[in-house]
């Protein structure tokens, strides 16, 4: 399985790549006044199709789809275009996510960045592995472990980083910041370049997935902040609460709780 959604997740890429450096896109705003453009609509197709067609007995939930609760203890969960904002701002930061997901929990995830060609992804032996699909480079096996720094790095989108993730870390300990669009940073935390990314506020369940089990083969975690333990899939209306994801999860005693939420 984890081969077809690979080639999925790069065929996607290409076709997103081939309209980003056209220029020729329509860019529509939804009904959560989030932007939606050509190049969604297309990768959302392209991955949808193949995926009924392989594997027709396994729903499939996708953000650019209209979408029903599940009782299924397996489906598929898809953002076709992950950091459309950036697509539209030419930030180069945008990627495809593709995952399965078993009893709640990730079990398999890909994510492909369709301008640097990185590929991240996980293989049934429960480990996490980095790929450059377009430089055909040699595979690298991840481990958030392997990283030793002085200073801890928090991750974040390429907005300012503010708000309460900027007050209880300045005043807890001493941190850089690197901000990178879509999840990108959840693969960053799995190569061990950053150590935190703290996400307070709501998102969607297919823009965490995938990056969850390529964060969690590697050795890291991501935690709820409600219920203090791993996130968890099929929720109402594929809603998340706010999260944190760690490259080591012995950081999360560095975590003032009271703060958080």
């Amino acid at each position: 399985m984890i081969d077809t959604l690979i080639d999925l997740a790069t065929e996607a890429g290409i076709v997103i790549r081939e309209i980003y450096e056209s220029g020729r896109f329509n860019t529509f705003i939804k009904s959560d006044n989030s932007p939606v453009t050509t190049a969604d609509k297309k990768a959302n197709q392209i991955i949808l199709a193949a995926l009924n067609q392989k594997f027709p007995n396994i729903p499939a939930i996708s953000e650019e789809a209209e979408n029903r609760a599940l009782e299924k203890e397996s489906f598929f969960i898809i953002d076709p275009l992950d950091g459309t904002k950036g697509f539209i701002n030419k930030t180069n930061n945008f990627t495809v996510n593709i995952a399965l997901i078993k009893n709640q929990k990730p079990e398999i995830g890909v994510i492909y960045s369709p301008i640097s060609g990185e590929l991240f992804y996980t293989s049934k032996n429960l480990e996490s592995f980095k790929y450059n699909f377009l430089k055909k480079s040699e595979k690298i096996k991840l481990s958030c472990q392997l990283s030793v720094k002085d200073k801890l790095t928090l991750i974040t989108s390429e907005n300012s980083f503010i708000g309460r993730e900027s007050r209880i870390f300045n005043e807890n300990f001493k941190h850089d910041v690197l901000k990178i669009g879509s999840s990108i940073k959840f693969c960053k935390l799995a190569e061990g370049i950053a150590d935190i990314y703290p996400r307070l506020g709501r998102t969607m369940e297919w823009d965490t997935a995938a990056g969850h089990a390529i964060l969690k083969y590697a050795g890291g975690s991501l935690i709820d902040l409600q219920t203090k333990k791993e996130l968890t899939y099929g929720k109402k209306s594929y809603e998340n609460g706010s999260f944190i994801a760690l490259r080591d999860p012995k950081d999360i005693e560095k975590i003032d709780w009271h703060k958080l939420l």
